[in-house]
């Protein structure tokens, strides 16, 4: 049998592991001058971008190609927006894009005092304001103006008042006019609902990985593309796939990346399953060994294969190499449990592992007659959000994405007879809050303990 020491050799020498470990060090601009996640530099960055006038030579694509990331997004009025994406680019007239928009100088009848207005200033900069005019092809002489604004988070946190600072001056100047308020903001921040992350429905919530599959991707595969502006998408592209904070968070992922770690896990998935086994084991010669290498000698490689896997909830469980203290918290994760407050009466949900968790709450659904059929004919999203390719559970093995399911437990319905089909190659935490929001989906209140305290 081979040991763990020559079974991390193998990996780190893997052709695929080589090629994540030389794409993730590609020389990046940004990073040279420490820019990397500076919020200006962002603004700029797709100010620039959304100009149809700068010297790319995509004109209104980059604009079009945002407005479908922001449909993707929009909790109603999905074909309003859309139906603005897929125009003809003739009807779009004068466009104006400016970064760093004052908002606190829009001329608006708000009984403000000048002392207010200084003291909010810092507050009240748009990272970029698009005005354009929309001509009417049933009537030439009929214009309509729209109106887009971003406010971009790379290290601050959404502020729920400032956005209502902003909707409330939008509906106040621009009232005759149609607006999008858009959040662009890292995934972390990203809640349920539009509403919940910004405090109304509104606004309109993207992350950075949509920003890249949904626009800069596309960007970067149009022929029409300037070669000398496509080194600076790929550049920030390249800017977005580098860890930010101590946290080392990263803001997006390429495919590239994405085929290469799941080619990796594929093949190596008994070395990863070990390091997370020795992880969560005593300190031993051993154990500091694959911490050195996991965490120092490859370190960076290491991370963005266990950020994709996380994002992907495609592992049971990844590796944390902490303190004893710490450690003794993750063993909890060995029973999995929910609390179930309903019609006055609490119920707990203990669940060995991931599929005894969901199988014990399903039947708990049926038994109180909630509605849970139609949702798994829609294909329950999995993840704490419902933006993600992977379904939880549907009535076929397939994803959104039409990949498989990796790994299948089945459900029979004790009402209907019928077979349902849960994805179970997931971590804990992701079937936790997954179960959470299918059961607050059914008006039902949930507790998560574990979620809660660790």
């Amino acid at each position: 049998m081979k040991s763990l020491k020559r079974m991390l050799y193998e990996l780190t020498m893997d052709k695929d592991f080589v090629a994540l470990k030389f794409l993730i060090d590609r020389p990046n601009v940004f990073h040279v001058v420490g820019a990397t996640h500076l919020e200006t530099w962002h603004s700029r960055f797709l100010s620039w971008l959304l100009d149809p006038t700068e010297r790319h030579m995509l004109g209104y694509y980059p604009f079009q190609r945002f407005l479908m990331a922001v449909a993707e997004s929009a909790d109603e009025n999905l074909d309003d927006i859309t139906d603005i994406a897929m125009l003809n680019v003739n009807q779009f007239r004068n466009p104006e894009v400016i970064a760093e928009k004052d908002i606190n100088k829009l001329d608006i009848d708000e009984q403000e005092t000048i002392e207010e207005t200084e003291k909010n200033d810092d507050k009240g900069r748009l990272d970029v304001f698009f005005k354009v005019n929309i001509l009417d092809e049933t009537d030439s002489g009929v214009e309509k103006k729209l109106i887009l604004a971003v406010e971009q988070k790379v290290y601050a946190r959404v502020d729920v008042n400032q956005c209502n600072k902003y909707l409330r001056k939008f509906e106040e100047k621009f009232k005759e006019e149609t607006f999008l308020l858009v959040g662009l903001v890292p995934k972390s921040q990203i809640k349920e609902t539009n509403e919940a992350t910004f405090g109304s429905s509104k606004w309109f919530g993207i992350d950075y990985q949509q920003l890249v599959d949904i626009v800069l991707m596309p960007c970067l595969e149009n022929p029409d593309l300037s070669i000398y502006a496509k080194p600076i998408i790929q550049q920030y592209v390249d800017a977005l796939r580098m860890p930010y904070k101590g946290k080392r968070e990263k803001l997006a992922t390429i495919e590239e990346e994405r085929t290469l770690v799941r080619s990796i896990y594929d093949r190596f998935e008994d070395v990863f399953k070990a390091i997370t086994k020795i992880s969560h084991e005593e300190d031993s010669e051993e154990r500091n060994y694959v911490n050195t290498v996991v965490n120092e000698t490859y370190g960076e490689v290491f991370r963005t294969i266990k950020w994709i896997l996380t994002e992907e909830n495609d592992v049971e469980e990844v590796w944390n190499f902490s303190t004893p203290f710490q450690r003794n918290i993750i063993k909890r994760w060995d029973e999995l449990t929910i609390v179930i407050n309903y019609e006055n009466e609490a119920t707990v949900i203990n669940g060995e592992n991931v599929p005894a968790l969901w199988k014990k709450t399903l039947q708990w659904i049926e038994e109180n007659k909630l509605p849970l059929r139609q949702l798994v004919e829609e294909g329950f999203i999995l993840g704490a959000g419902n933006k993600g390719k992977r379904y939880a559970i549907a009535f076929q093995p397939v994803h959104k994405d039409r990949k498989k399911f990796a790994q299948i437990h089945t459900y029979e319905s004790i009402i209907t007879g019928e077979t349902y089909y849960i994805e179970t190659k997931i971590n804990p935490e992701s079937c936790m809050k997954t179960i959470s929001k299918l059961l607050k989906t059914l008006g039902v209140e949930v507790e998560t303990p574990l979620l809660e305290t660790v």
